[in-house]
């Protein structure tokens, strides 16, 4: 895995896009659905990032046996980003 440096969220969404980009190649529809349905609950609100990391989380932990090292690498270091933030609000 590459190392990725966030300046911001934007560059968290890069990432996260990076990683669909990742899973299309590898023909995974039905995980990359579910990672787009749980970025939905993003809504600028708090309650709305921690449905968000729940629902990724669920939807890793469910698919990781199908998914490429580099591709759960990627998708931890969201989870990590994610709870770090959460954590020092």
């Amino acid at each position: 895995m590459k190392d990725y440096t966030l300046t911001g969220w934007q560059d968290y969404w890069k990432i996260f896009d990076e990683l669909l980009v990742l899973l299309k190649a590898d023909n995974q529809e039905q995980i990359i659905l579910e990672f787009k349905d749980a970025r939905l609950y993003v809504n600028g609100l708090t309650d709305g990032w921690f449905e968000f990391k729940s629902a990724f989380e669920k939807s890793l932990q469910a698919n990781r046996t199908k998914m490429t090292v580099d591709q759960s690498d990627i998708a931890d270091f969201l989870i990590l980003t994610l709870n770090k933030s959460l954590t020092n609000r």
